[in-house]
């Protein structure tokens, strides 16, 4: 018997651009809403007299007061737009939560690999794991963005590496500045995924040529299709 989706109106608690044209949003969270790390919501965007709605993952975590989303923002996007125009205090329509793309508690290893936004429900995903699971295994997250300048949540990422001793992150640039002094890995995260085989779960969550070419990757070299779960965003 399916059950139907939920509406929901939240109002926005803060919005601050973490990286270039990068925002992180926090909402108030309704009354009953329950959720899984990794799930979304969809936005009900005002568009003339109509509605048009827009999905974005959530990157809190279910114990946490509110809700948190990390969007990026695209010149002359509906959605993009509208949310620019936000102030704190401004109330929108959504429903949810929404999507099957959900951490495996029972698996015994967790690899998350990232680009770009594709951090936010994996943040929520590795978090959920870590301080409510109590995770006692390695997690692990390959994150990467263009430039030096799209790496955010970085405090968060080492803070929980700190907190954590089963925690790692590794961040990849595309395309580093040759005179910006970038310390860490180059080249796209496919250039590193293979020094990290093993019997994981994958997750993958980013744009669908990132996704289809770890997929590949992770297949070509002997691991199970059960194993990998993906976002495309």
């Amino acid at each position: 018997m399916s059950t139907s989706i939920q509406s929901h109106i939240v109002t926005l608690l803060s919005k601050k651009e973490v990286a270039q044209h990068v925002f992180e949003l926090r909402f108030s969270k309704p009354d009953g809403f329950s959720y899984t790390a990794g799930q979304f919501v969809q936005f009900l965007i005002p568009n003339g007299e109509k509605t048009t709605p827009r999905s974005y993952s959530i990157s809190s975590i279910p114990t946490e007061a509110y809700l948190e989303f990390c969007i990026k923002l695209h010149e002359g996007g509906l959605a993009s737009e509208y949310i620019r125009a936000m102030n704190v205090g401004s109330s929108l329509s959504c429903k949810g939560p929404l999507g099957r793309f959900v951490v495996d508690v029972n698996s015994h290893d967790h690899y998350f690999v990232a680009t770009g936004v594709g951090l936010a429900p994996i943040m929520g995903m590795i978090r959920s794991l870590i301080e409510e699971k109590n995770a006692d295994h390695p997690v692990r997250l390959l994150f990467g963005v263009r430039e030096e300048e799209d790496v955010f949540w970085i405090d968060r990422l080492e803070e929980l590496k700190q907190k954590h001793s089963l925690f790692d992150y590794t961040i990849t640039l595309s395309q580093p500045k040759p005179t910006g002094g970038w310390q860490g890995l180059s080249g796209r995260v496919t250039d590193h995924i293979l020094h990290h085989l093993g019997k994981h779960k994958f997750y993958l969550c980013g744009s669908a040529a990132m996704v289809k070419d770890i997929r590949t990757l992770l297949l070509e070299n002997g691991i199970d299709t059960k194993d990998i779960h993906f976002e495309i965003f």
